[in-house]
């Protein structure tokens, strides 16, 4: 049972948690201090003087790549998950692999892999909105990202 139970605490729970938390905090803050920079050095103030939408031309490509990328960075983080899993396993009970892969799908269903990957892209569309917006609006520069929600 311990292959099944990691293959869906990892699928289900681990994986999409782990990567939104790395993905919260790296991109996240890259892509608010960026923003906040192009805020603090009038570049934004420039584009919009071209009369391009600058939340349309800088924000929205940010969040839909976060929106992408993070049901991608899931599914790696699981299957490396289930690979080191496997290694403990192996090491422990010189279960083959072949066996370990089988017991830890034996119970999965795709029932349990659409709803998590569904969640890390609303992760990710949160993610990026909420970077953006704080960037985007700062008058501080990035310093002042951390600042503006107070």
């Amino acid at each position: 049972m311990i292959p099944t139970v990691q293959a869906l605490a990892f699928f289900v729970e681990i994986g999409p948690l782990v990567a939104g938390l790395l993905v919260a905090g790296r991109v996240g803050s890259g892509i608010g201090a960026i923003l906040a920079n192009m805020r603090a050095t009038e570049q934004i103030d420039g584009i919009e003087s071209l009369s391009i939408d600058a939340f349309k031309f800088l924000a929205v490509p940010r969040v839909v790549a976060c929106v992408i990328a993070l049901p991608l960075l899931t599914v790696l983080m699981d299957f490396s998950g289930l690979l080191d899993g496997f290694l403990s396993e192996f090491f422990s009970s010189r279960i083959s692999f072949q066996l370990y892969i089988t017991r830890a799908f034996a119970h999965f269903d795709w029932s349990n892999f659409i709803p998590p990957t569904i969640k890390t892209a609303v992760f990710g569309f949160i993610i990026g909105t909420v970077s953006a917006f704080f960037g985007y609006t700062t008058d501080e520069g990035a310093a002042g990202v951390g600042n503006s929600n107070q």
